[in-house]
């Protein structure tokens, strides 16, 4: 291949390839060529770098690509709004692309597919929206769909980006909440989606059943779809309004709410949902400075709901934004003064930031045990009868 070069001499010639390299002209897939005491660097345009330059035939050399950003053909003053991750569901990368790079979004696309040939659809990912949490999703590389086969702990999920939310960001966290349902559990879903909780928690524990929701149709049917494609036997799947399923199935042993901007207003309705006692998980989108108001909000409402709190935690399952954290609060509750000998004192802060809940299954956290107040102790009389 013919290209333009600058001529250097030999000792000099890993100090000129790293400053083309700087200003993003080396060409990486043509082999220097060296002739006596003269290194002939090959660029991908004329440069002046008070070295000789020429043009000549190179050959093509094998060069290993550490991401997208090595073939993207971007404008060197723009690279560095390239979007540095994106999410792979089965064999689609899902990414967010800045309003300066629109315009290049069909190369990112495309640099994607050349760089990892396992994918095979790039979409740009525009945001959730909507009461059904659907991404707006528009395919910018490779094959024209939005349906695709993931895989996660070993279980596999058919996935439609553009009708059912799905987050592969998740699969600590779900593993996480799987770790901690006890045997004979009764477990509720009412945002469940494709079932990716729900199923993890039915395969990889003991519970009695999982009742998997979602008011969203599409998500429902893809659902149903995986759990048989599983082979679950112990998740039973409905589709409609949170509030209506949890009135319908109650009492149940533990609810997850994994809807972290909206997770509050369905709080009430999921202590009303549990029995004796029990366990809500529930998601909130926060500024660290927020975390100890929302804790307190959660306290009220399950003293509105009759309950008491016998354990809560606060773990951050990832950062959201440079201020902003994705936390789920572990709330464990009884009804009345029962206390359930779980869990430590009815409080938040950071010293009780869980880690990670021990992968055990059994419940972290001090036993706290209250006994009844004594009375005052009879005396016993010596004298004779």
């Amino acid at each position: 291949m013919r290209a333009w070069c600058v001529v250097v001499p030999r000792e000099r010639g890993e100090e000129i390839r790293r400053r083309l390299v700087g200003l993003g002209v080396l060409h990486k897939h043509l082999r220097i060529v060296r002739e006596g005491d003269r290194l002939f660097i090959p660029t991908t345009a004329r440069v002046d770098l008070d070295f000789p330059t020429e043009q000549r035939e190179f050959g093509e050399g094998f060069v290993a690509i550490r991401s997208y950003k090595d073939v993207v053909d971007v404008p060197e003053s723009l690279r560095r709004s390239l979007p540095s991750s994106f999410d792979v569901i089965g064999d689609i990368a899902v990414l967010k692309i800045p309003s300066e790079m629109q315009r290049y979004r069909g190369e990112i696309g495309r640099a994607i597919l050349r760089w990892n040939p396992t994918l095979q659809v790039v979409v740009e990912d525009r945001g959730v929206k909507g009461e059904r949490r659907v991404r707006s999703i528009d395919v910018i590389a490779g094959e024209r769909r939005t349906t695709t086969v993931h895989t996660e702990h070993g279980l596999r999920y058919a996935v439609d980006l553009a009708q059912a939310y799905f987050s592969p960001r998740l699969a600590s966290e779900r593993q996480r909440i799987a770790n901690q349902v006890l045997a004979g559990e009764i477990v509720a879903d009412p945002f469940a989606g494709v079932g990716p909780y729900a199923i993890l928690i039915a395969k990889r524990r003991r519970p009695k059943i999982v009742h998997a929701s979602d008011v969203n149709p599409a998500a429902v049917a893809l659902l149903r779809a995986n759990v048989g494609a599983n082979r679950i036997d112990r998740v039973a799947t409905y589709e409609g309004d949170a509030r209506q399923i949890l009135e319908q199935i109650r009492p149940v042993d533990r609810v997850i709410l994994d809807l972290p901007h909206t997770a509050f207003d369905h709080l009430g309705h999921s202590f009303a949902a549990l029995g004796a006692r029990g366990v809500v998980h529930v998601y909130r989108i926060l500024e660290r400075a927020d975390e100890r108001a929302a804790a307190d909000r959660i306290r009220a409402i399950v003293a509105q709901a009759g309950l008491e709190v016998t354990d809560l935690r606060l773990h951050t399952v990832r950062a959201y934004s440079p201020t902003q954290q994705h936390v789920a609060f572990d709330v464990t509750v009884v009804r009345g003064s029962r206390r359930a000998g779980l869990g430590t004192s009815p409080s938040v802060s950071h010293r009780s930031r869980m880690k990670s809940t021990p992968t055990t299954g059994r419940r972290s956290g001090r036993t706290v045990r209250q006994s009844a107040p004594r009375g005052p102790r009879k005396r016993r009389s010596t004298r004779r009868r």
